[in-house]
This record gives structure tokens, C-alpha cells and sequence, in this order.
């Protein structure tokens, strides 16, 4: 059986595939790499999903591989039908309807239920709805930040590393100009460059997966 997860020590892969030649490349379970890049994209969203719908780490850690081993089964074996709807929109069926599971099987309210058992905004008060938006937000959001860690790592191996340091410092973790410029031996005037050029190829690697 596939073990899920990555070969490569955690650093990023060179998904050069868009979202949909990627789903197309796992329905073959010798090919290896593509499992790796699928698990690499889409393991994080999930994870950081669950988490948000208020499962503690060790039963969010187990609801994200299941839920993971369901979609490998549901790609090789043809259960997911593409024109039905995309692949990220029934994934989310699949982790919400798993997140419902562990929080029965536990048998007591969650985080989050307990902060605001009536509120419209609380994400699991309309677990029951398919179609909540709450969770649907959420569920976007982690797509976001999966698709941005990944591209982050994998321009970490592609642009030189002062000009990924530099962007890292300045755009990400924004510290003043001065000290990135400072701590790095560099002019403010190439900090700005370096940011520019790294944002330039975040686009790039990005753009593929938007359109899709």
C-alpha cells in the first residue's frame, strides 16, 4: 500500500504539472513522483482544515490520512468523476464528512462548539449543510496557504538564496528594509529588486493552479 508521506525529507517538489494534469498522473499507482507531489499539495490544505474545524492534532493527524487514503482509492479506482465537479470541491465532501466522524466519535463537543454554540459564524453549527459557507471559506483559505508554501519551497531551490532570503525577510516576514538590507549586506534599493523578482516567479509558479 502507498505510504503517505513525502520521500524528499519535506522540502518542496517541482510540481511543473497544473492541478489537473497532476489528478490525471495519480490514477496511475506506479507513478511515484505524482503521488509525492499530490500528497505534498494537497495533505497541508487538508490538515490545516480539520484542525480549523476544531480537531485536536493526533485525531486531525489521523482524519487527514484517512481522508488522503480515500482520495488515492477514489482517483485510482475512477469514484471521483471529473464531470461532476472539480476535484477540490468534492474533497471537501469528503474532509467535512470526515471531521463529522472524529467529532462523534468523540463523543464531546469541540473547540469551537464551545466558544459559540449559536453563532451563525461558528464553522461546525452547520456541519449537518453541505453546502455551509463558513466551511467552505476555511476550506479556500487552506488551498491558498497550501499553494503558497509549496510555491515558496520550491522557488527556494530555484532562485539564489540572498534574493529568496531577502523576500522572505521583507515581503513575508516583514521586517524594515533597513535591517533585511543590513543583515544581509545589501543596498535597500536591491531588496526591492530581489522582492520583485521573487514575487515575479511566485506569480509564474502560481498561475497554472489559479486558472484551474
Amino acid at each position: 500500500m502507498w505510504a503517505w508521506a513525502p520521500r524528499n525529507g519535506g522540502r518542496g517538489v517541482a510540481l511543473d504539472t497544473t492541478q489537473r494534469n497532476l489528478l490525471w498522473a495519480v490514477r496511475d499507482a506506479r507513478n511515484d513522483k505524482a503521488w509525492v507531489d499530490f500528497y505534498s499539495l494537497y495533505a497541508p490544505m487538508v490538515s490545516g482544515f480539520v484542525r480549523r474545524l476544531g480537531l485536536p492534532d493526533a485525531d486531525a493527524e489521523d482524519a487527514t490520512q484517512e481522508i488522503m487514503l480515500v482520495a488515492q482509492d477514489a482517483l485510482q479506482k475512477g469514484k471521483y468523476k471529473p464531470e461532476k465537479g472539480r476535484f477540490r470541491a468534492w474533497l471537501f465532501g469528503v474532509a467535512r464528512r470526515q471531521a463529522m466522524t472524529a467529532h462523534r466519535a468523540r463523543r464531546r463537543p469541540s473547540r469551537a462548539q464551545m466558544v459559540s454554540r449559536d453563532s451563525s459564524l461558528n464553522p461546525l453549527s452547520q456541519l449537518e449543510d453541505p453546502y455551509a459557507e463558513a466551511e467552505r471559506l476555511i476550506w479556500e483559505q487552506e488551498w491558498r496557504y497550501a499553494l503558497l508554501g509549496e510555491a515558496l519551497k520550491h522557488l527556494h531551490g530555484e532562485v539564489p538564496e540572498k534574493e529568496y532570503q531577502a523576500f522572505m525577510r521583507y515581503a513575508v516576514q516583514r521586517e524594515p528594509v533597513e535591517q533585511v538590507a543590513s543583515a544581509l549586506g545589501l543596498s535597500t534599493s536591491s531588496v526591492y529588486v530581489y522582492k520583485s523578482r521573487v514575487l515575479e516567479a511566485l506569480r509564474t509558479w502560481l498561475k497554472p493552479y489559479q486558472e484551474d
